[in-house]
């Protein structure tokens, strides 16, 4: 799944790796993992600290929305970076420092918002990649179509996660560009690249200690001789997996062995109501089942990998995109029997790893019911998904008759999980995902210098026409603006006048977008000899303090400092 690193044989004869380094987008929701653990933020967690171990840069650079999530991010480089590398924290005013660097990652597919920023300098300067993480929500197919409208760049790029993913994007953009066709005669297309590059796992965290397994089972007062199974993740009908065909099927197969059969759920509930709707249907469909449930924000659950037999999750939501746990439960051995469903087909083999099962949907205009409800507001995202997964069908009886198979056969457990775990250390390592992201960061870079600019700016031109100026966009609010020619006037104020007036909140609620008081001052002291032409007093400023320097006079002006003719 992932192509080699570049590697070279240092001094030494150490492996050295070729990095290509990017910035990071780091927002601190994106990356908690110490609550309620949804996919998207393990998976986030996972690629960041992957790049620290893997990406071979001696410094991490990530761009910051909040200024209050400086905190948690040298938090996070605290907890997982032996090295304790300096980090650079860039805001996104300070966006144009990433021409030094060449790439900002972001962990979501929403291209388009940066596309407009970097617009405002220049759209060579740096490539930006995303990712697919869950795409049925609206927010995720609103930023794929903004693919299309946003000033995306052929030196960009969408990561698709699975090919079943890719095929979602494409069959989105596809549908979008011909709507644009026929509202004003041009297709649009997409310019950016959609690669292929899987979640990874760290296959070194999943090794058990002498044991470990057998000790999990006497804490949980598991006998030793039962055949367990174990779901890992959220425990979520509406969004992740419905539990009614694993409970059918397990209870088939409980009714044909002759040894005590356990489930195993870990993972977490949302609510109440879900904890409720999935032990009553554990107890009316699989009441021989010894079914223990545990909650997996909890670190010591999580090495449930250990006391298992078979790792089974049937995933049947639109919500799925791609799926850690079934790669994570092949890194601990463990043989999988899983759902044909999205990104479970990309990773595991069938009667290799274990077994996908058949799935069945309604034909296509059969949802467009459940469309309309999501786009209205009638449903929200987990109603949606919820009714989607509802009519989507997984072969139950298949999987009885494997899991029968599965128990049966301890030697074929054995040869299939070892195989799963040769599968995760050669296919899905963190080591060969970061090395496969920064051989694309390498190859954008590449095109950066030769392929056409899409949509460049024109001299004059604003560079978000929907986030305009405001003293270009609502230039006709005001009877005057101030020109080079604008002659300014001082009646009697002075430099320490200005620096009060600069104090009292209602006066300069956003100082920060005025010149500083030193060099406020030194414009009033100019203006206290003559008056002047604002042009001329703009002159003689840096070019990249300009713009607030003429933002500044015309503060001056507003607290009645100066006056203008």
């Amino acid at each position: 799944m992932c192509a080699p690193p570049d590697e070279r044989l240092g001094a030494a004869g150490v492996i050295e790796h070729l990095s290509a380094p990017a910035a990071l987008v780091f927002a601190a929701a994106d990356y908690d993992i110490s609550g309620d653990v949804a996919g998207r933020r393990s998976a986030s967690a996972g690629f960041l600290a992957a790049y620290l171990r893997h990406a071979g840069e001696r410094r991490l650079t990530c761009l910051l929305h909040e200024p209050e999530d400086v905190t948690a991010l040298h938090d996070f480089v605290a907890r997982h970076d032996g090295a304790a590398r300096p980090v650079d924290a860039i805001a996104l005013r300070d966006l144009a420092r990433l021409a030094s660097i060449g790439t900002l990652y972001t962990p979501g597919p929403d291209l388009g918002r940066y596309a407009w920023l970097r617009r405002s300098f220049d759209q060579r300067s740096f490539s930006l990649v995303g990712v697919t993480h869950t795409l049925s929500e609206s927010r995720a197919m609103e930023a794929v179509g903004r693919l299309l409208t946003a000033p995306v760049q052929p030196w960009d790029a969408l990561v698709c996660t699975t090919t079943a993913a890719k095929s979602a994007v494409e069959r989105v953009l596809g549908e979008y560009g011909d709507y644009f066709r026929s509202l004003t005669g041009t297709r649009l297309d997409c310019r950016a690249r959609l690669p292929v590059i899987p979640l990874g796992v760290d296959c070194d965290a999943f090794v058990a200690e002498e044991g470990e397994g057998a000790a999990f089972r006497a804490r949980h007062n598991i006998p030793q001789d039962a055949v367990v199974l174990l779901y890992m993740g959220r425990l979520d009908h509406a969004e992740k997996a419905n539990p009614v065909p694993l409970y059918i099927a397990a209870q088939h197969a409980a009714e044909r062995i002759d040894k005590p059969l356990c489930l195993l759920e870990v993972g977490w509930f949302r609510s109440d109501f879900f904890a409720e709707a999935f032990a009553q249907a554990a107890a009316v469909l699989a009441p021989s089942l010894m079914r223990i449930v545990l909650d997996s924000r909890h670190a010591a659950n999580r090495r449930a990998w250990f006391a298992a037999d078979i790792f089974v999750s049937l995933a049947d939501s639109v919500q799925e995109t791609f799926g850690l746990t079934p790669i994570e439960a092949m890194a601990a051995g463990l043989p999988v029997v899983v759902s044909d469903w999205d990104g479970y087909r990309d990773t595991v083999r069938e009667g290799v790893d274990g077994f996908r099962l058949r799935t069945l949907t309604p034909p296509a205009g059969s949802g467009e019911a459940l469309a309309l409800d999501y786009a209205s507001g009638t449903f929200n995202h987990t109603m949606f998904s919820a009714a989607a997964s509802q009519s989507s069908a997984v072969d139950v009886n298949a999987c009885a008759e494997v899991l029968v198979r599965l128990i049966a056969d301890p030697d074929l457990r054995r040869r299939m999980g070892a195989a799963g775990r040769r599968r995760a250390v050669e296919a899905f390592d963190w080591r060969l995902v970061i090395a496969a992201y920064q051989e694309l960061w390498r190859e954008l870079g590449e095109r950066r210098r030769s392929a056409p600019e899409a949509a460049a700016l024109a001299p004059g031109r604003p560079a978000r026409p929907l986030e305009m100026d405001p003293f270009d966009l609502f230039r006709g609010w005001s009877s005057d603006r101030l020109a080079s020619e604008t002659v300014l006037t001082l009646p009697a104020a002075t430099a320490a006048l200005a620096g009060a007036m600069r104090e009292l909140r209602a006066a300069a609620p956003v100082p920060a977008m005025l010149l500083d008081s030193a060099k406020t001052g030194r414009l009033v002291e100019t203006l206290q000899q003559a008056p002047a032409a604002a042009g001329d007093l703009i002159e003689g400023l840096e070019p990249a303090l300009r713009p607030a320097g003429w933002r500044t006079l015309a503060w001056l002006a507003k607290t009645a400092l100066l006056s203008w003719r």
